[in-house]
């Protein structure tokens, strides 16, 4: 059986145009066995994680997005990252060109390991998000008393 793919309305294929090398270009979620949930594009960004001593650093690429329009969760082991890009056309312009598409981001991941939830940190500038995530604490030694007798 052969894989069809959807293409964006007032798209003729799903290979942004330019002279950007595959590594640089955006791959819509749909296309990677994602799931579309809004009628607009959404794509996977390009993400990095780095192992420190203290735990996890997950850098992504979410040009265009703003604070407000990021929702990170995590759900029993699973890192949800989603951003919502608003158009950057000025008002009462439409394009008749375009070789960036715009479109929202979203990716999930599954952290293994102990982590500390409450101590997560997320930091957004000039395009990069930055999230620090780092190990649980481990308890510390105990000894247990033992009682005599019944």
């Amino acid at each position: 059986m052969a894989k069809t793919t959807k293409s964006a309305p007032g798209q003729q294929g799903s290979e942004p145009q330019g002279t950007t090398e595959p590594n640089e270009q955006k791959v819509p979620v749909e296309q990677e066995g994602g799931e579309r949930t809004r009628s607009r594009l959404t794509f996977r960004p390009r993400v990095d994680i780095y192992e420190t001593e203290s735990g996890l650093m997950l850098l992504a690429d979410v040009p265009g997005a703003k604070p407000e329009g990021l929702t990170i969760t995590l759900d029993r082991r699973v890192l949800s990252v989603r951003a919502e890009v608003e158009e950057h056309a000025p008002q009462g312009y439409s394009p008749i060109y375009q070789e960036y598409q715009v479109g929202d981001f979203e990716c999930e991941f599954t952290l293994s390991g102990d982590f500390d939830p409450d101590r997560i940190e997320a930091g957004l500038s000039d395009g990069v998000l930055r999230l620090t995530i780092p190990r649980a604490e481990q308890a510390a030694a105990k000894t247990i008393k033992i009682t005599a007798g019944g």
